[in-house]
């Protein structure tokens, strides 16, 4: 659109925060300008077919497809094929809707014709004319397992939609990221950004898996761009999901204090919410810039004054 800035960002997106986040940029930045690196550790197989959400949900949203209701999942969906499963018994604990699985039939096609994830859903962006670059943070299977109190290992899938997020947690493992490496599209989307932006994700679930992939740790830690998280939590509650509940279960502390003490390696500046602002000083002593504001996504005017804080830290003006 005409007037809007030209600069390069670059953004670490899973769950449902960032996609909230990126309704406000891209009123205010051409889809071309943004490189999304996606949690694939989400990812899981449902009746033979690789399903991505997260990756999927920027997929839909730069389509404008995305559901805004749910902040997953295509708009006006039906569930005939999954009705019809039910029908002979099968497990339909997992949403697949019919416009859903069309995502998830072409890209099987494409991966069982020889294309890496990447490719894969670089072709699918091409198709969906989106200009925006998606990026799996890695071509390797990664993914992200719960263990519950008996020692008993479940899926991410499993924890977060077969059980509603309500079993208590002891470890989160990524299992797979020792031996993945990061796509060099990830690396060379860290390494040429102007400003690396990490969404208001779940720090544990939705951003931990890209940090357990040591080349994209090294590529923030060695990068130039000025690294700029957004808070998921505001007084100590998270806007949705079970970051909070995690990070308690896991031994960290659930605050923005907390999540800066997980990124202080390679982050420059917080944005938290101004109901935390006594947590500022120590989010500072540990080398962070801190910004105060009002945080929440709830509304298209939010996400876009946000959006403008973020922004004018990159030294993006409106």
């Amino acid at each position: 659109m005409e007037g809007k800035p030209q600069v390069s960002i670059t953004l670490l997106s899973g769950g449902t925060g960032t996609p909230k986040l990126l309704l406000g940029i891209r009123e205010l930045l051409d889809d071309n300008l943004l490189t999304i690196i996606g949690n694939t550790g989400d990812d899981d197989i449902f009746f033979g077919l690789l399903v991505s959400p997260d990756i999927d949900s920027l997929i839909y949203l730069f389509s404008n497809q995305l559901n805004l209701e749910k902040f997953w999942g295509v708009e006006d969906e039906t569930y005939n094929t999954l009705q019809q499963l039910g029908m002979m018994k099968e497990p339909t604990w997992f949403q697949l809707g019919d416009k859903d699985l069309a995502l998830h039939l072409a890209r099987n096609r494409l991966l069982s014709s020889g294309y890496r994830l990447t490719e894969a859903i670089n072709e699918i962006c091409a198709k969906l004319k989106i200009s925006a670059k998606i990026i799996p943070m890695t071509d390797d299977p990664v993914k992200t397992t719960m263990l519950n109190e008996k020692n008993e290992r479940l899926s991410f899938q499993e924890y977060t939609v077969k059980f509603r997020e309500k079993i208590p947690v002891k470890a989160v493992h990524y299992e797979g990221s020792e031996k993945a490496k990061a796509t060099k599209e990830a690396i060379s989307a860290i390494k040429n950004a102007d400003t690396i932006i990490l969404g208001p994700s779940n720090p544990i679930t939705s951003v931990g898996p890209m940090l357990a992939l040591p080349e994209i740790k090294n590529a923030l830690i060695k990068s130039k761009a000025k690294v700029i998280a957004i808070s998921p939590l505001d007084s100590g509650k998270a806007f949705s999901g079970p970051a909070v509940r995690l990070l308690k279960e896991l031994d960290f502390e659930a605050s923005s204090l907390g999540i800066a003490n997980m990124y202080k390696d390679f982050l420059d500046v917080m944005v938290i919410s101004s109901n935390d602002s006594e947590l500022g000083e120590n989010i500072q002593n540990l080398g962070i810039k801190v910004i105060c504001t009002n945080i929440s996504l709830k509304t298209k005017t939010e996400q876009i004054n946000l959006s403008k804080v973020v922004l004018k830290e990159a030294g993006i003006i409106f």
